[in-house]
């Protein structure tokens, strides 16, 4: 973000200056998003169609659209691995794409169920990753966080032919629910390509839902690939009964060809290895950031901004954010449960995928945010993610 030379101004929402800062309330921010999931007013001022967040297009986001085999930079064997293979499959994919052809281990003419059923959900088993000689449906990139697994993702889906589509699991979700899975799977027929971030299993019903749309654009040829902080056959352990859905977790995770990234979380490597109270200013620091500040930048206490994230549907928190130059909040203090806690992540995702910066305040260290015992427990590497995202955006 560029910085002016001049001018001091307290930055109270509402308030502008000739410098071109424009200060809102994260209750005016909030109230710009649309019914349905996009921002009514962007940051340029834009609004209606001009304002439509990038992500509907199915696009990498901002922070991740330049990624490439060419500038990813291993730092561990197993990322070589993972880059090789990738950069292998994105060859095939180039190769089958000029022949006419779609490399996928189910037939392109299988017929696909026509209605969301019982047929639907158990008419069409994915392919065993495991036969000699068969492409996989799809490649699975599990790691830790902060190992570069969606620099790799993107990376591979810039370097495979059109037509091919990005986003996120939860972005996923939100599209299967709003269309229903045959029209979500139909949407993507003719792809060489789907590209799903952070792939995860919340609950019963995101199960089914990602198993029938697999079928869907597996039986339609299309090629999957997906990250995730966790292995196939462990998705949903602590969040709901895995033993009660294990023949439907056995065939969805027998669809991937499973690769595995390690490595030390890079943004550790480039900022502190400690999260800690120096990530957060002291107001006059704050002011002073926000004074050199250029464009639209939202302005609150932490608590405001908690509250208001209750009050919209996640899916538009990335629009939301986009609409945005910077978050500056004030006040930063232990989130108080686990649903405004995972609230919070999501927003913070959607906060860095569109390289929005965050400036903060606080009087705890960012290691307290979230209690121990939610890092502990199923959703600890989610949460864990957050504090590793929000170390770099706060160490910026």
């Amino acid at each position: 973000m560029p910085f002016p030379a001049s001018p001091t101004l307290s930055g109270l929402p509402g308030q502008s200056s000739d410098t071109g800062l424009k200060v809102v309330s994260f209750a005016e921010l909030f109230s710009s998003a649309g019914t349905d999931g996009t921002a009514r007013v962007g940051k340029d001022g834009a609004t209606g169609a001009d304002a439509i967040d990038a992500h509907q297009r199915f696009a990498p986001p901002p922070r991740f659209g330049d990624r490439s085999f060419s500038n990813y930079i291993p730092q561990h064997p197993s990322q070589v691995v993972a880059m090789e293979r990738l950069s292998r499959l994105a060859d095939d994919r180039g190769a089958a794409g000029q022949r006419g052809l779609r490399l996928s281990a189910v037939s392109p003419t299988q017929s696909v169920p026509r209605r969301f059923g019982a047929r639907w959900l158990s008419g069409l088993a994915l392919p065993h990753r495991g036969r000699k000689g068969q492409t996989p449906a799809g490649i699975y990139l599990d790691g830790g966080f902060g190992v570069g697994k969606t620099h790799l993702l993107v990376a591979f889906w810039n370097a495979v032919p059109g037509p091919r589509a990005y986003l996120s699991f939860d972005e996923l979700m939100f599209h299967v629910g709003l269309v229903g899975v045959h029209a979500a799977a139909e949407s993507f027929k003719g792809h060489q390509l789907i590209a799903i971030d952070e792939w995860e299993l919340d609950d019963p019903g995101n199960l089914k839902l990602a198993l029938a749309f697999l079928r869907g654009v597996i039986g339609n040829g299309v090629f999957v690939a997906v990250t995730s902080n966790t292995l196939p056959l462990e998705l949903g352990a602590g969040r709901f009964s895995q033993k009660d859905f294990h023949s439907e977790i056995e065939e969805l995770a027998s669809g991937f060809e499973v690769v595995t990234v390690e490595g030390k979380d890079y943004r550790h490597r480039h900022f502190e290895a400690d999260p800690g109270r120096s990530y957060f200013l002291d107001p006059a620091t704050f002011e002073l950031r926000l004074s050199q500040c250029e464009g639209r930048v939202a302005r609150g206490g932490f608590p405001d901004l908690l509250a208001a994230l209750g009050k919209v549907h996640p899916v538009r928190y990335r629009s939301i954010t986009k609409s945005v130059d910077a978050l500056f909040v004030e006040d930063v203090v232990a989130v108080p449960g686990l649903f405004d806690a995972l609230r919070w992540v999501h927003f913070v995702d959607s906060a860095y995928d569109a390289g929005t910066r965050l400036v903060a305040t606080g009087g705890i260290a960012l290691g307290e945010l979230f209690a121990a015992a939610d890092l502990r427990g199923p959703y600890g590497k989610k949460l864990s993610r957050c504090l590793s995202r929000m170390e770099e955006m706060l160490g910026a």
